[in-house]
């Protein structure tokens, strides 16, 4: 994923994957975590086409709770 400067720039940082994760969870719909390529820290994003799950959607895809 490719995210210009002004993107870059606006959006918060995380300096760990988990760390982004654990603020996705607890968002009211669904966000992954992508490392930037301008700042080489995490961001989130809403955009899930071709992206990994991330574990704990992975958590839930198993016990069967259905997605947020």
């Amino acid at each position: 994923m490719r995210t210009r400067p002004g993107i870059c720039n606006r959006k918060k940082r995380y300096a760990s994957r988990e760390a982004a994760e654990l603020a996705a969870r607890d968002a009211p719909f669904r966000l992954r975590a992508y490392k930037c390529e301008l700042c080489r820290q995490f961001h989130l994003t809403s955009r899930t086409k071709g992206m990994k799950l991330p574990p704990h959607e992975v958590e839930r895809a198993r016990s069967g709770e259905p997605p947020v």
